[in-house]
């Protein structure tokens, strides 16, 4: 019994954190010009990939501009180049699960090496998927790229004059120390011993996840892909499993809100608009409760996917349910089999201490 509510409050619990609300003002306005950008120009492919860009600023943290335009560009570069790879790879139908295989790799093992916080990896594997989603001719893939690079120079400048806006209003002495990717290399072969392993084993799932969309030919088989890298964020068993179970039914209800969303018949202002409002909860929900902003998550990947597409909403719906409910119970599997494959790895009888102990410093 007091397991159960113990569970039941770690999934429900508003956590408290500093997250700065200017932060969460500077990734919803973001996205709001980006689609805009789209509506003036009468292109709404330059909104929805440009936001895909956009994501950039999501790695956004209160430290001296010089280090954060060269950490925003530089996941930026990131982005562009693992759509680029994802879109690239539809031309060779069975090198979509690879493709993502190895960018989920790559970009695991480098993300780990820098150290980089939360969203770590999972928006560059994100991209990637979701480029292989595309049925696009090759000069199309160069102008969706440039749209794409297009979101990252606006999350630079957002990223910029909020972290402007944030030392002039809050005044936080700026003590930020940089360490080279040669050094940090070295450090992680001598003290991170699972570094290899577990980024091995994280990849391995996630191209299961891709080969099982691509199988089960889905309308939009990369859901499957993003809801099992989701769950696999938590380095912690217990926590993949809270946050299995938070993305599974704030997503579920998230997907109704989106279903009242759409009986709505919004205009495209209206979607842009009502995008930008879900895109602010999102931010201030993620690092408080993950299955709160999973709630908001949904309906806004449903409206900003319906805005270039068109696609039915039944279709839309059905495909992102799937995809929620599957990737979950492949991520949580998966993380299962890491922690054993950690186990045998270290030589121990019982489950890893590092995959046990408790989840409360998780987001």
């Amino acid at each position: 019994m007091e397991k159960k509510k113990k569970f039941f409050q770690e999934i429900t619990t508003i956590k408290k954190t500093e997250d700065s609300l200017l932060r969460v003002f500077g990734a919803g306005t973001t996205t709001g010009i980006i689609l805009m950008t789209g509506f003036l120009l009468n292109n709404m492919q330059i909104g929805t990939f440009g936001a895909l860009g956009g994501f950039a600023f999501l790695y956004y943290q209160p430290i001296p501009t010089k280090f954060l335009m060269r950490r925003i560009l530089g996941v930026g570069v990131c982005l562009v180049l693992s759509f680029l790879a994802g879109a690239l790879s539809t031309f060779i139908p069975w090198m979509i699960p690879i493709t993502i295989g190895i960018v989920s790799l790559i970009s695991l093992l480098v993300f780990r090496i820098l150290g980089l916080p939360k969203p770590g990896a999972f928006f560059i594997i994100m991209v990637n998927s979701m480029g292989t989603g595309l049925t696009l001719g090759f000069s199309e893939i160069i102008w969706a790229a440039s749209y794409v690079a297009y979101g990252v120079l606006t999350a630079a400048l957002m990223a910029s004059l909020v972290g402007i806006a944030h030392r002039a209003l809050i005044k936080e002495k700026e003590e930020y120390t940089t360490v080279a990717f040669k050094t940090k290399f070295i450090y992680a072969l001598k003290h991170d011993p699972e570094l290899l392993l577990s980024s091995i084993h994280h990849a391995g799932i996630i191209f299961f996840a891709a080969y099982l969309g691509s199988a089960l030919e889905l309308g939009n088989p990369y859901w499957i892909t993003i809801s099992c890298a989701a769950v696999l964020q938590g380095r912690e068993l217990m926590v993949i499993m809270y946050r299995n179970v938070q993305r599974v039914v704030g997503g579920i209800f998230g997907l109704l809100l989106g279903m009242f969303l759409f009986s709505l018949d919004l205009n495209v202002i209206q979607t842009i608009i009502v995008i930008m409002i879900l895109n602010f909860f999102v931010e201030y929900a993620m690092v408080r409760n993950y299955g709160l902003a999973n709630f908001f998550t949904n309906p806004l990947a449903l409206l900003l996917a319906n805005l270039s597409s068109g696609a039915f909403v039944n279709e839309l719906v059905g495909n992102r349910f799937i995809g929620l409910v599957l990737g979950s119970i492949i991520g949580l599997i998966g993380a299962a089999l890491i922690a054993g494959a950690i186990k045998l790895f270290k030589g121990e009888n019982g489950l890893p201490e590092t995959y046990l102990k408790s989840p409360k410093k998780e987001d």
